[in-house]
């Protein structure tokens, strides 16, 4: 059985996204610069600050943190402090061929090799991807999981 403990309302275009210690993380997704991101804590809304350019096109929590990224392909996470700051830090952009698929889960190629990690880890030390292109391409669109 099921038990929901909250029931909250949002805007039309948004993700939800829970991070490790049940934050959960509301992402809206607007064209240009009107992205934004919420917590609902306690009955109240807490926004961040817009610090970041161009809209939000992918986002995925890792641990307690929700990694973003934009429209100019930058890497920003947000932290959510209780009761009321969410941290926004710019991380990185992205690399040269590196492109980011579903849920924040990066892919470049190294050495002629194509590996693949989520936006928290080190980009050198990703997991290689042992199937041509070819293969990948034709069977899925991105790439949904890693298992370690």
């Amino acid at each position: 059985t099921l038990e929901f403990g909250e029931v909250a309302l949002t805007e039309r275009d948004f993700w939800t996204r829970q991070a490790s210690d049940g934050t959960m993380f509301y992402v809206t997704i607007f064209h240009g610069n009107d992205s934004s991101i919420y917590v609902l804590y306690k009955g109240d809304k807490v926004t961040a600050i817009n610090s970041w350019d161009g809209e939000i096109s992918g986002s995925e929590c890792f641990g307690n943190t929700l990694y973003f990224k934009t429209g100019n392909n930058k890497i920003h996470t947000a932290t959510f402090h209780p009761p009321s700051e969410i941290q926004i830090k710019f991380i990185r952009d992205l690399e040269k061929k590196e492109t980011c698929d579903i849920d924040m889960l990066m892919r470049r190629t190294i050495n002629y090799k194509e590996v693949i990690y989520r936006a928290c880890d080190d980009p050198t030390k990703g997991i290689i991807v042992d199937v041509t292109e070819e293969k990948l391409r034709g069977t899925v669109n991105d790439v949904l999981a890693i298992h370690r």
